[in-house]
């Protein structure tokens, strides 16, 4: 282990230029390009493998690797790798090196949902079916094998010249579970607020999938208002919202919304998850029933 990787760890710094240790710490096995993201587990850097493909390779955040049990969260992930869909970005290694824990998902060109939302504020109705269509198609596949996402938002939606990809399904799970206690202490938390279900806000321990159809239910939302269901100046008021208030018809903010795609969203955003779309292939096959 280097030196220079060991004082950073243990000394709880955050550097702002993780790339030298990165391409230190994988010397030999990827040729580390640049950053090119960051999210609320990782940080996203371009590679290539032995092979000269491009990788999006993604490092835990420093502060976050050291509140989870490398070991476990390795474990987690590992059978990540059985999934096989073309919406969803599969999992093609993953390791620890130099006290770096990372994964690497293919390289999926193209902006992020949130990117493009960023642009044009509100996507078009036709858009927002596709989206909803491919996105409910990788929901049903990966909770049929069991696997719940835990953190749907436009940051995890590439737009492909092929369709919608999800990136990081499963890794959320995977910190929460070699996190535990730690997680609580170093105060992150597994979701995002603008997006989290009212019993992940509880902290309930039986996340199941209902979770996700609301969470995308909150993406819907925003792809056809221009605004997520909830908003405040303050991340614990988003959060007690998602628990306490009823959200707000989108039909308010988008005249053109189809009756029915509003009725569709309005119940994957139900309090209760007996209230909601109870499978992600429910909601699919309402969504192409109209």
């Amino acid at each position: 282990m280097g030196k220079l990787s060991r004082t950073f760890f243990r000394s709880g710094t955050i550097s702002r230029d993780l790339l030298p240790l990165v391409r230190d710490a994988l010397e030999g096995k990827y040729e580390v390009d640049r950053e090119i993201a960051r999210g609320g587990a990782a940080r996203v850097f371009l590679a290539r493998d032995g092979e000269g493909t491009s990788v999006a390779l993604k490092v835990l955040h420093p502060e976050l690797a050291v509140s989870v049990t490398a070991d476990r969260f390795l474990r987690e992930i590992s059978f990540l790798s059985k999934i096989d869909h073309p919406n969803i970005a599969t999992l093609l290694d993953y390791g620890e090196s130099d006290w770096l824990v990372y994964y690497v998902m293919p390289y999926v060109p193209g902006p992020t949902l949130r990117q493009h939302l960023d642009r044009v504020k509100k996507v078009s109705v036709s858009d927002t079916l596709r989206i909803a269509r491919d996105l409910l198609a990788a929901l049903t596949y990966a909770h049929e094998m069991g696997i719940v996402h835990r953190d749907v938002k436009p940051e995890n939606v590439v737009l492909a010249d092929t369709g919608p990809v999800l990136m990081d399904f499963g890794i959320a799970r995977a910190i929460a579970q070699s996190g535990q206690d730690r997680l609580t202490r170093s105060g992150f938390a597994v979701g995002t607020s603008t997006y989290m279900s009212p019993e992940q806000v509880s902290g309930a321990e039986d996340i199941d999938h209902r979770s996700d159809v609301y969470s995308l239910g909150c993406v819907l939302f925003e792809c056809l208002a221009g605004r997520p269901p909830f908003v405040a100046s303050r991340e614990e008021l988003i959060l007690s919202m998602h628990h306490q208030e009823k959200p707000p018809d989108v039909s308010r903010f988008r005249k053109d919304a189809p009756e029915s795609l509003a009725g569709l969203v309005a119940r994957a955003l139900k309090k209760e998850r007996e209230d909601r779309w109870q499978t992600a292939s429910e909601m699919a096959k309402a969504l192409e029933s109209d």
